[in-house]
This record gives structure tokens, C-alpha cells and sequence, in this order.
């Protein structure tokens, strides 16, 4: 009998923690979603590009202040200026039509993900209401499930695709304009995202054991006020009062070591930045003597590096 509960609770377990591909959360999309997720993947791609080739129009106004007439140099920087005005122009369209398709298809999804999860439970028997669910679950799983599951395949997959088209246009650009001090520079990213992955993960780990240790004095306060009169017969309120300071020790040791972690990965992170600022300007000045750079390359190849980078 022992046994068959054990293996029931197993299965229970199992069947709550199934796991679906992220693809899958797609599958109540109609025509419309459809249309909309693909002018969203391209708009979204697109406004990734925009800051590669907004280096490059960066690039050609630092060549224009250095090697131009003086006479002339008002008439070559309106021209190039206008290739600033048009990238803002078509950035502002696509940023537009990204965030308003994803956001809409989600929205969307979503509503269609609650209607059919309501049906979906209304049409059960009454045993399982008594036996595998209540009707504050039933609640909280539309109105805070639903939402996560918005969230992931709305305004964030148009955001995750525009990061991802700024990473590769970053370093397509930056070979293609100059490959020989874009592999050095490329040397310098490990360090910029090992001391950002090691920062993170010990950040998120102190935030963690942080707010555990201010859940635990919340339900300390919480089961002595809600048993006050027991306490009180007791004189457990000093007992109380020192569980309730000791987690709350915990939880200040922890914020300091937050911000201690915090600042020494942010300032060594401005090291290495600053520090591969440095190597670029030094390595491209000698390019620029020996292989025909131009500063607004040199310039146009580390912006484009530590933005894809980052």
C-alpha cells in the first residue's frame, strides 16, 4: 500500500514538473499570430542592426572632421548628417512595429491560452476538484501563469532577436571594416564576459539566499502575531524577537555582500572595458601608420566590437 502512494506521489511529481520546448508555447497561434510574429522577427532584427550602421556613419563623420577642407567641412558633415536623420527615422518604424507586433501576438496568445484553460477545467468531473486541484490554484494559474507565459513569447522574443542581430552585426561589421584590429580586440571579450557571467551568478545567489532569510522572518512574525495569546502565555516574546533579529542578520550580511561583490565586478568590469579602450586606441594608431587605417575605422571597429560584446 506504501508502495503504490509512493509511486502515485511520483507520478503526481512527474506530471507537474514536465517540461515542453519553447517552440510548443506557439501552438495556440493563429494566421494573424503568425503574420504578426513575422513582421515582428524582421523589425526586431533590423533594430538590432541599426547600431552597427550607425558606427559606421559615426566612422565616416570622424574621417569628415579629419581630412576635410576646413572651408568645406559644414557642406560634408550636413551631408553625412543625414544619414543619421534617416537611420533615426527608420530605427523609430521598426522599434514601432517590434514591440507592438510582439506585444499584440501575446497578448493575444495569452487570452486564448485562459479561454481554453477555463473550458478545459470546467469540463472536469467534481472529483477532480476535491482531489487534484482547488479553486484558488485554478485562479492563481490564470492570472499568474497565463501572465509568464506572456511575457516569454511576447515583448522579450523581440527583444532576444534585436540583442541577437546587434551581436552578430556588430562583429560582421567590424571584420568586414577591419579584421586585423578586430581579432585583437577580440581577445579582450572572454575577460568582459567572465567577470559578467561570474558577477551575475554571485549576485544572483547572495539575492537568493537574501530574500530566503527575509521569508523566514516574515513567517516568524507572521506565526507570533497570528499565536499572540500563546506567546504571551508563554513568554515566548523574547525567544521571538531574537529569531526574528538573527534572520534579519542574515539577511543584512548577505546585502553587504551584495554590494561588496557588486562594486568589485563593476569595477573591474570598467577595467577591462577601459583597459581594451586603450589597447584599440594604441594597436589602431599603429594600423593606421602601417596598413592605411583611418581613425573613423578604427573608431567604427571598437564601438562596433564592445556593443555586439556587451
Amino acid at each position: 500500500m506504501a508502495q503504490n502512494t509512493e509511486v502515485d506521489d511520483n507520478g503526481k511529481d512527474n506530471k507537474f514538473n514536465q517540461k515542453v520546448p519553447f517552440y510548443k508555447l506557439f501552438t495556440f497561434a493563429d494566421s494573424l499570430d503568425v503574420t504578426l510574429m513575422i513582421i515582428g522577427t524582421i523589425s526586431a532584427a533590423l533594430n538590432g542592426m541599426t547600431q552597427p550602421i550607425m558606427t559606421l556613419i559615426l566612422g565616416k563623420m570622424i574621417n569628415i572632421f579629419g581630412s576635410t577642407d576646413p572651408h568645406h567641412i559644414v557642406k560634408e558633415v550636413s551631408k553625412a548628417s543625414l544619414w543619421f536623420v534617416y537611420l533615426a527615422v527608420g530605427s523609430g518604424i521598426v522599434s514601432f512595429l517590434q514591440v507592438s507586433c510582439w506585444m499584440v501576438t501575446g497578448e493575444r496568445q495569452a487570452a486564448r491560452i485562459r479561454s481554453l484553460y477555463l473550458k478545459t477545467i470546467l469540463k472536469q468531473d467534481i472529483a477532480f476538484f476535491d482531489t487534484e486541484t482547488n479553486t484558488g490554484e485554478v485562479i492563481g494559474r490564470m492570472s499568474g501563469d497565463t501572465i509568464l507565459i506572456q511575457d516569454a513569447m511576447g515583448e522579450k522574443v523581440g527583444k532576444f532577436i534585436q540583442l541577437a542581430a546587434t551581436f552578430f552585426g556588430g562583429f560582421v561589421v567590424a571584420f568586414v571594416k577591419g579584421w586585423r584590429l578586430a581579432l585583437v580586440l577580440l581577445a579582450c571579450l572572454p575577460c568582459v564576459v567572465i567577470v559578467g557571467g561570474f558577477m551575475s551568478m554571485l549576485m544572483a545567489k547572495m539575492s537568493t539566499r537574501g530574500q530566503a532569510a527575509y521569508t523566514e522572518a516574515g513567517n516568524i512574525v507572521d506565526q507570533t502575531v497570528g499565536a499572540i495569546r500563546t506567546v504571551a502565555s508563554f513568554t515566548g516574546e523574547k525567544k521571538a524577537i531574537e529569531k526574528y533579529n538573527s534572520n534579519l542578520k542574515v539577511a543584512y550580511t548577505t546585502t553587504v555582500q551584495h554590494g561588496i561583490v557588486s562594486g568589485f565586478g563593476m569595477g573591474a568590469l570598467l577595467l577591462i572595458i577601459f583597459s581594451t579602450y586603450g589597447l584599440a586606441m594604441w594597436y589602431g594608431s599603429k594600423l593606421v601608420l602601417e596598413k592605411g587605417y583611418t581613425g573613423g575605422t578604427v573608431m567604427s571597429v571598437l564601438i562596433c566590437l564592445m556593443t555586439g560584446g556587451m
